[in-house]
């Protein structure tokens, strides 16, 4: 179960990186060392944008240059703070804000796993299965590169029935094991994406 991966390519990148709000002057560096999750939601609303012909209005196209002002403009929506968008609430209000600011409505479907819970991938396989990349957000766990951090779900696969998220994190494709991620102990997980439709959660994995 994957998306257009073509969509996410951003020159030598694989979705946005933050770093871009600061070196080409939009951000002091200080708020986009925060900005994690204003690259993560610009990766969603850009891919929307390209993908779905009644979203095109959500972008404006699919250069560099395009997106570092995307993320900009989504900037002033998400409003990141000293903690960057510490909560699922945050990010869905400014996603649907900036959404409905260009005439289209879109509903955020989230889900919050605390601790050790063992479930979770039939939601954003749910969002996978609508064609709408899945934002995480992880707070307090062991693997640095996802430690208090928003990454984008672009794809998933079943090896040897473990499961797999392939994601964009800092401009790169990444993979990660599902079932350690889900696993392993945090103060926070959780995940959202939007649609035009409504929530579901896709079937159990064979």
């Amino acid at each position: 179960m994957i998306l257009n991966h073509d969509a996410f390519q951003i020159g030598e990148d694989y979705g946005g990186r933050q770093q871009w709000l600061s070196e080409f002057g939009f951000r002091k560096k200080f708020w986009a060392d925060r900005s994690c999750g204003v690259a993560a939601a610009a990766n969603l609303v850009n891919y929307l944008g390209s993908e779905f012909d009644e979203l095109g209005i959500l972008h404006a196209g699919n250069t560099k240059e395009d997106f570092i002002q995307l993320m900009e403009n989504l900037y002033g929506y998400l409003k990141p703070g000293v903690f960057g968008i510490p909560t699922l609430g945050k990010m869905g209000r400014g996603l649907t804000s900036y959404a409905n600011s260009k005439g289209i409505e879109l509903l955020p479907c989230t889900r919050t796993w605390f601790f050790d819970v063992k479930d979770g991938s039939k939601f954003i396989r749910g969002g996978l299965a609508q064609g709408t990349p899945v934002l995480l957000l992880t707070w307090n766990y062991s693997d640095r590169e996802l430690r208090n951090h928003w990454v984008t779900v672009t794809g998933w696969d079943v090896v040897y029935g473990e499961e797999y998220m392939t994601v964009s994190n800092w401009g790169k494709k990444r993979t990660y094991s599902y079932d350690k991620w889900i696993g392993e102990r945090s103060l926070l997980k959780g995940a959202i994406y939007l649609t035009r439709n409504k929530c579901i959660d896709a079937p159990d994995m064979i």
